[in-house]
């Protein structure tokens, strides 16, 4: 299996730099949002936006389509994403397709994998590899939409039953994977204090993986008057192409603005069925101590809130 799934990343990776070599003599108008690598795992607060336009917007895009690897700083929890469009002046589905089959053969693969090998056998098949990053599939739209609607998904806080061998096997597995700001001895540190925090939590409490769903970019297209938006919003974990016939076919863009956590809140705490204690907060880790009647939880306090509407849609597009 471990040269399956090698002769499969390679075979990815071969579309990927046929198809790069492919779309970029098509280029019509091009736009990415650059945002900064998560290095800790956690939803930051704030996260700036980098708007990048014309060649320099392409090459980045190409670069990210052929990003597969943990990238230096990324925390191992994360993915590397780039919003954006790409406007071409002919049809690549034919193209696309062949990238996606691809990932769904390197996927499929992965699955068959019985699940408590699954991440050894990755591991030892293709090292520092992201699957996240590998799975994500390209997307094209043609016709091109009127719009695209570029906005942040997700603040949500989220939880998990957990048992302590997960815990524990994850806490070894996090060793081989030392983000660059920590040396070797502050990082085997920093596990062995996480190790002893678990210890001391007794056998019979149950453990909950708490944390608040790490925001990320999505553009939705649409057409005035459509009454669904089904199958036209997708995560902007990489750029998507638009086929342009015409100038008069160029979308209007509502571009990806930076995401500010205070506009995410919710203002009134929610009601939860069990009192957790923290055992480890940076990977958020908490222990159940009681179950049985509903205790307030301070949510913005444990988790700094959760996405609520906002004035999004008051934005003006890019081009006016």
């Amino acid at each position: 299996m471990i040269f399956a799934l090698r002769d499969a990343f390679a075979e990815l990776q071969d579309e990927l730099a046929r198809f790069n070599q492919q779309w970029l003599a098509h280029v019509v108008k091009a736009n990415v949002y650059d945002v900064p690598l998560n290095n800790n795992g956690l939803a930051p607060k704030i996260i700036p936006v980098t708007h990048y336009e014309g060649e320099e917007a392409s090459q980045k895009a190409a670069l990210a389509f052929q990003t597969l690897h943990f990238q230096p700083n990324q925390h191992p929890a994360t993915a590397y994403r780039l919003a954006g469009w790409i406007g071409i002046d002919c049809d690549l589905q034919k193209e696309i397709d062949l990238v996606n089959q691809k990932k769904d053969e390197l996927k499929r693969l992965m699955l068959a994998i019985p699940e408590r090998e699954r991440n050894k056998t990755t591991r030892q098949a293709l090292p520092n590899v992201s699957v996240l990053q590998c799975y994500r599939h390209l997307v094209q739209w043609s016709p091109a939409p009127e719009c695209l609607y570029f906005s942040w998904a997700g603040a949500t806080p989220s939880s998990v039953h957990v048992s302590r061998a997960d815990v524990e096997a994850q806490l070894e597995r996090s060793r081989k994977n030392r983000p660059d700001q920590f040396t070797p001895s502050e990082w085997e540190n920093i596990i062995n204090l996480q190790k002893q925090q678990l210890a001391e939590v007794p056998p019979e409490i149950p453990l909950i993986y708490r944390w608040r769903k790490a925001p990320h970019p999505r553009i939705m297209a649409y057409n005035k008057g459509q009454k669904s938006n089904a199958g036209r919003i997708v995560p902007a974990n990489l750029p998507v192409f638009v086929v342009i016939n015409s100038q008069q076919e160029t979308p209007k863009v509502y571009g990806l603005e930076d995401f500010d956590m205070s506009q995410h809140i919710r203002e009134t705490p929610r009601a939860d069925s069990a009192l957790l204690l923290p055992v480890i907060e940076s990977i958020g880790l908490y222990a159940q101590i009681k179950a049985n009647k509903k205790v307030l939880i301070n949510e913005q306090e444990l988790h700094e809130g959760a996405t609520t509407r906002n004035n999004e849609w008051q934005r003006k597009p890019l081009d006016e």
